[in-house]
């Protein structure tokens, strides 16, 4: 029995799903596909570099204004 092709999902479709995972308005269909990705490793790294840069955007800004 052949399992089915696991698609790829690209940089953009990460960076969106974790974009709309964190604004918490993602629909079950793109969650479903989500996780059925063989590993989390993509989101968890895309995650991590948004919150960084986020974090320095913030902290540009907050400097910037003074």
């Amino acid at each position: 029995m052949k399992k089915p092709e696991q698609e790829k999902q690209t940089l953009f479709s990460v960076i969106r799903s974790v974009l709309a995972a964190l604004f918490g308005v993602q629909s079950d269909k793109n969650r479903y596909q989500d996780f059925k990705q063989p590993t989390a490793w993509p989101f968890i790294i895309t995650g991590i570099v948004m919150m960084v840069g986020a974090i320095i955007a913030v902290a540009q800004w907050a400097t910037a204004s003074q």
